[in-house]
């Protein structure tokens, strides 16, 4: 039988070991080096490895790794958490929860955020992994819910499309719908990383409380909400949305999710005219003065 190979586990190995400056791990500069960056060698030394194991990981002879043995090459080569994150996945290791918490829920980006300040009354919603919601401006709060008041463990698209009643009433006949394409949304994220601990937690909780969940969940049902157009019967009247998600690649894992009202003017006057006219920002839950919505 051949070996497995993963040359693209090495490959990533090869290009960190060749940005590093051998200053930053403490190391002279002496002698001309060929090629930049620390020597196999060095990185093993560092990693506490042996320099035979550690060239196998980057020919791609050695398709992986125990944890400690990456978190070793991790912490001699300064990954950063994502760079981290993906050597995990590279790897095909199982992610230890403190990463996963780490890389998927440590909150918005800068340039996310500056983005999100850029579209003012435009409904935008920052997802993470397993469609956790990271953030929601104050215009998609007025939408859905005030999610940002929620406790983390509970800020969930999935869940929150399932279980709560104003989920129902605000997608009406198109529930169901929409609640199925939340759920292969969950499946494609699963693919990546199936035993992962939050993964686990969402779908025993759905499993138990939601009869729709089970009966999606046995379908292998993904999706990438490809679906334009959303109609919400939202307590202000209709509102009809075109919505976009972007993936935004300074902040790896997060997807933000634009919703274009139709009628963008009618809009931003029933978002505004929530308590009393004044309009709102982006900061918050509802920039401090805005009616909250009955908890999902």
């Amino acid at each position: 039988m051949t070996k497995q190979r993963n040359a693209e586990l090495g490959n990533f190995l090869r290009s960190r070991r060749a940005r590093m400056d051998p200053s930053q791990a403490g190391l002279e500069a002496s002698g001309h080096r060929r090629v930049p960056g620390l020597r196999r060698e060095e990185l093993a030394r560092l990693a506490g490895v042996s320099p035979d194991y550690y060239a196998r990981l980057e020919q791609g002879r050695q398709s992986t790794a125990s944890i400690a043995v990456l978190d070793s090459i991790a912490g001699a080569l300064r990954l950063t958490p994502d760079e981290r994150s993906h050597v995990y996945t590279l790897a095909r290791v199982k992610v230890p929860e403190a990463v996963e918490k780490e890389t998927s829920a440590n909150g918005v980006d800068t340039r996310i955020r500056r983005v999100l300040d850029r579209l003012g009354d435009t409904p935008a919603i920052v997802y993470g992994l397993y469609v956790d919601v990271i953030f929601a401006n104050a215009a998609a709060c007025f939408v859905f819910t005030d999610f940002n008041a929620m406790p983390a463990d509970e800020r969930n698209a999935v869940t929150w499309m399932l279980l709560s009643p104003r989920a129902r009433e605000l997608y009406g006949e198109s529930w169901e719908e929409a609640a199925g394409d939340m759920v292969g949304l969950l499946r494609m994220d699963a693919g990546r990383r199936p035993d992962a601990p939050r993964l686990q937690r969402i779908v025993g909780d759905l499993t138990r409380r939601s009869p729709l969940f089970r009966q999606l969940w046995d379908t292998y049902q993904v999706s990438t909400w490809e679906r334009e157009k959303k109609t919400l019967h939202h307590e202000s009247g209709e509102l009809e949305f075109h919505s976009e998600f972007i993936r935004m690649e300074s902040a790896p894992g997060q997807v933000l999710c634009v919703m274009i009202p139709s009628q963008q003017e009618e809009f931003e006057a029933r978002f505004r005219q929530r308590d009393g006219g004044t309009p709102q920002g982006t900061g918050g839950t509802h920039g401090g003065r805005g009616r909250r919505l009955p908890p999902a």
